[in-house]
């Protein structure tokens, strides 16, 4: 667990307006990836082409972050930038669909109250048993805090496959 250890810190430090939400969405994408959301393929490849049309590039962003279990989050705003097209990026992340990852949700969630009690989370200890005594294991979006700030936008997909948009 030390690798998602480092994984949590430095999306904690790149990102200190997280929230428990946005904690336990980044726990859950590293343990099942991003099967969950690929259930229609067109339906995906129309969703994604919708949002990369409505941001801005960022040649500026990061292209990728680690996310743990070989999974990355793949940046929207810098794919964009870099003239990735959206059927090459949904290509990948349906390729990435059918993988998940080795560690279950359970130990990263134990991890992530592990650091809230050492006080290295952006979120107090408290704010964080509240916000998992409504938890019910299941994917969440990221907080309104967070999306506000960050805007993000990315894809869940196998580092392995990142190669492949070029």
């Amino acid at each position: 667990m030390d690798e998602f250890e480092n994984i949590l810190l430095f999306h904690f430090e790149k990102y200190p307006l997280m929230m428990p939400q946005d904690a336990v969405k980044l726990c859950y994408q590293s343990a099942f990836g991003c099967g969950h959301l690929v259930k229609n393929e067109d339906f995906a490849l129309s969703m994604l082409r919708n949002e990369m049309e409505n941001i801005e590039a960022d040649d500026g962003a990061q292209i990728f972050e680690p996310i743990g279990e070989g999974y990355i989050r793949l940046d929207l705003h810098k794919a964009k930038a870099m003239g990735i097209l959206p059927e090459k990026v949904c290509e990948v992340f349906i390729k990435s669909a059918n993988y998940g990852g080795k560690t279950p949700l359970e130990p990263k969630i134990k991890l992530l109250k592990k650091l809230a009690e050492e006080g290295r989370t952006p979120f107090s200890q408290n704010a964080l048993s509240e916000y998992l005594s409504g938890y019910n294991g299941e994917m969440v979006s990221h907080s309104d805090e967070y999306r506000k700030t960050y805007v993000p936008a990315y894809r869940v997909i196998l580092e392995k496959l990142a190669e492949d948009l070029q």
